[in-house]
């Protein structure tokens, strides 16, 4: 018996072995198909390599390319010569099933292959290549919606493989879905090394043979392309740019076309592959517009899968309008103007270059974290998709945005929540609109609505259907999201209680519990410190107040002191029975005294800060200084760093006396006060050809729209001048003065211009011309005669730093020049 058990027994041993080994037998001869390229699965490559001629020039004596059909359908990719006698034709199958395929050739022994294979579903993770979705957007072939997070590594496959790896790693970890990356080498600031493959035969730095490719560069940099497909990420790959030192920029007409031909036929199958013609195609003078259009045309004509095609501008756009661009890649800081240029285009609109995170010395490389994450929010809003870029300085110039290697920015993480946020929306059927400057809601109607709050101003909004809805705060800098009660149909307010905030509204689903309703009032809001503020609530469940200042309390009416100066965001939570929680935020100014000028210079008495003098500047005994009319270029620095208590301010006065001796003025205007960095965050105001003065907020004069009447300053004679900027006020927020020796300032105009409070990361104070952050631009725009007893006063809470009338008299009194 007990043998009749152990045949049994060793029976059922030898059946799982046999069963295991055909597994083994069945996976093995699966992976010599897969390997063997008879299977393959959709969206992925089927490769056909053939040995062939190797005398002559194969890159242009041999033409050869492949029709693969199924079910009537047909696709003719060319071919391309890989050197040792080897050619290959990609090709990249869209659906199951089986394909066939011949080859056509002028050469005899590559004509007339024939072959097949099947194709299979997908694996997890290959979702096809990324197409133009709902005329704006983007969604994969198999329908998964694509949410653009881009970044730029312009040569980081061209920096060996230690680097190139450690980038890699990098992404693994990072939100970036898109990579904008060149297929020739770049030489720029921080980028002065040489590549270790070259994309032609010969020598550098410009002895090439243009008629015979280098297939060693090209299978290096298509392996790269592939490693950006395995981790998931579109390979935007930049045909030409202008930043070269090698002479591929000036390549003949001939020998662009056939690289243009070349590098779609090896890379073109790869599914995550983008065409960008160019970077900053404006700055290649030896390319003109019909050269481009060109370019596009025979790209659309090879490229069997019509990848995603774009253009990358400096300073001129290209006419997205054109058919052969499927999306408008776009290089601009304004971003508000995102919903402009959609509905232009019709296009989905990808700000690929809106300036770099970093600390380099060019303004475009220099903006902060919180800038480019606000820049992403706002693109966002405005239904457009937004590029990351870093640029910290490195002791051996290892800059993200060439080289890669690692991040050291603080924005990705706050990407990678907006990413979180946003990715799961139906972002594709929501629409933007701007409720008020600088505010802009993109919703669905009755489902999902996103407002954002560029300056903490208040909105009124209509919200339609029958349910209520969810109200979420967002703060994108802090990446928290804070349950703020609810909101009912129909007319809907909110004041948001700091900038570069985010509001959601989500209807409740069927049977969903509803957050408690919390109310509460504080009085009062604002004031000068310290600033003693009684908050309250009718709220009866089990509360928690914050104050903004890290101090908080759980009685439901505290009375609580800011001693600082600062804004501050009050929240009351509230708990109810269920263990539901909703919040409610407030928000409290404590102020400064703004009858004391954060700046005086050109004074009888101490200027405060300090100033230094830079030039021939002759200061006279009340203080007020004499620039002169013209070389050596002169200025007059305050403090020797940017005046924090400038920054930040939603509302100021700038006001003082000037006599011109010359009324000639360099490009944009002759500065009087000027603290931008470079061309953002701070003022810059501007005497004018005729007299007139203007005043820009965090952008250069040249763009803004906010003068003075003409003929205001006149040379040879003394003026008082004044102007006050309210961000509290959309419209009407500033007023020019002016007067004289003998006439009291009286109001000259009224004008709408809100770019919002001053901002963060403001460059140095100057008075009578650029500061160091531009001079690179030159230093004629000095103010050419006399200034003094400039002052300029500020609020960061409200309306307070724009001084009324009465003020503004008692100073012009006070530092009359003594005639």
């Amino acid at each position: 018996m007990w043998k009749m058990r152990l045949n049994r027994v060793h029976f059922r041993q030898i059946k799982l072995l046999l069963l295991v080994f055909s597994a083994v037998l069945v996976a093995t001869a699966t992976a010599e198909a897969k390997s063997n390229s008879n299977i393959i699965e959709q969206w992925d490559i089927f490769e056909l390599a053939l040995n062939g001629p190797e005398g002559g020039n194969p890159f242009i004596d041999v033409k050869l390319s492949a029709e693969f059909r199924q079910r009537g359908r047909a696709f003719e990719p060319e071919g391309f010569y890989d050197g040792n006698g080897m050619y290959r034709i990609r090709f990249m199958p869209d659906s199951p099933g089986k394909w066939t395929y011949v080859t056509k050739s002028n050469r005899r022994e590559l004509n007339g292959k024939k072959g097949q294979f099947t194709c299979v579903k997908p694996s997890p993770g290959n979702h096809g290549p990324v197409g133009v979705h709902k005329t704006w957007h983007f969604a994969y072939a198999d329908g998964t919606p694509y949410f653009q997070i881009g970044t730029t590594c312009y040569a980081w496959a061209h920096q060996g493989n230690a680097m190139e790896e450690q980038t890699l790693t990098t992404l693994k970890e990072a939100p970036f879905n898109k990579m904008r990356m060149c297929v020739f080498p770049k030489s720029y600031t921080y980028n002065k090394n040489e590549p270790e493959f070259y994309p032609f035969e010969g020598q550098p730095l410009k002895d090439w043979d243009f008629n015979r490719f280098n297939p060693e560069f090209f299978r290096h940099f298509e392996k790269r392309i592939g490693d950006l497909r395995d981790l998931g990420i579109e390979a935007d790959l930049i045909l030409f740019h202008p930043y070269d030192r090698w002479g591929y920029k000036d390549m003949n007409s001939k020998t662009d076309d056939r690289y243009l031909r070349y590098i779609v036929a090896r890379t073109a199958a790869y599914r995550n592959v983008w065409w960008s013609f160019a970077n900053e195609f404006d700055l290649m003078k030896s390319k003109k517009m019909e050269d481009w259009d060109r370019f596009f045309q025979i790209v659309q004509k090879y490229d069997p899968y019509q990848r995603l095609r774009g253009i990358h501008n400096c300073r001129v756009f290209y006419d997205h309008n054109k058919s052969w661009v499927n999306h408008a890649s776009i290089q601009s800081s304004s971003l508000a103007r995102g919903i402009e240029w959609r509905n232009e285009y019709n296009k989905p609109v990808v700000f690929d270059e809106c300036k770099y995170e970093g600390t380099i010395s060019q303004g475009w490389g220099k903006i902060t974290a919180q800038e480019l994450t606000h820049r992403f929010w706002l693109g966002t809003i405005s239904g457009c998709y937004v590029g990351h870029g870093e640029t910290y300085k490195h002791p051996q110039d290892l800059l993200w945005w060439s080289k890669g290697g690692v991040l050291h920015g603080q924005s990705p993480a706050r990407i990678a929540f907006l990413k979180k946020i946003m990715a799961p929306t139906p972002f594709a059927e929501m629409e933007p609109r701007e409720l008020s400057a600088g505010n802009y809601v993109l919703s669905k109607a009755g489902e999902l609505y996103f407002i954002y709050f560029s300056t903490p101003t208040a909105i009124t909004l209509d919200l339609p259907g029958s349910k209520a809805y969810k109200v979420d705060g967002i703060d994108t800098w802090n990446m928290t999201v804070t349950p703020l009660s609810n909101a009912n149909p129909g007319r809907f307010s909110f004041t948001s209680p700091k900038a570069n905030y985010l509001l959601r509204l989500s209807v409740y689903a069927s049977g969903e519990k509803m957050r408690p309703d919390v109310k509460a009032s504080a009085n009062p809001t604002e004031g000068t410190n310290p600033l003693k503020v009684k908050f309250s609530t009718p709220t009866k469940y089990r509360l928690r107040w914050e104050f903004g200042d890290g101090t908080s309390s759980t009685r439901p009416n505290p009375v609580h002191i800011y001693e600082q100066p600062g804004l501050y965001t009050a929240t009351l939570t509230a708990t109810d029975d269920n263990g539901l929680s909703a919040s409610t935020v407030l928000s409290i100014a404590s102020d400064r005294a703004t009858d004391m000028p954060i700046v005086q210079v050109g004074v009888k008495n101490a200027e405060s800060p300090r100033t230094k003098l830079h030039g021939r500047i002759v200061r006279a005994k009340n203080g007020f200084y004499n620039l002169g009319d013209g070389e050596p270029w002169k200025w007059i620095s305050v403090g020797d760093k940017p005046i924090e208590a400038m920054e930040g301010l939603r509302s100021f006065t700038i006001l003082g006396w000037a006599n011109p001796s010359s009324l000639k003025t360099g490009r944009g205007g002759n500065r009087i006060v000027f603290n931008l960095n470079y061309n953002r965050s701070g003022v810059d105001m501007v005497c004018l050809q005729d007299g007139q003065l203007r005043l820009a907020v965090n952008e250069w004069s040249d763009r803004a729209k906010n003068e003075s009447s003409s003929k205001k300053l006149r040379i040879g004679q003394w003026t008082f001048f004044a102007v006050t900027y309210d961000a509290t006020r959309a419209k009407d927020n500033v007023r020019w003065y002016f007067g004289d020796d003998d006439i009291p300032a009286k109001l000259d105009r009224t004008t709408s211009y809100n770019r919002g409070d001053t901002g963060k990361g403001s460059g140095t104070l100057t008075i009578g011309n650029y500061n160091e952050s531009i001079h690179q631009h030159g230093k004629d725009r000095q103010f050419r005669g006399r200034l003094g007893g400039i002052k300029i006063f500020g609020s960061r809470i409200g309306s307070r730093g724009a001084l009324p009338l009465t003020d503004i008299r008692k100073h012009q009194r006070q530092d009359a020049p003594e005639l």
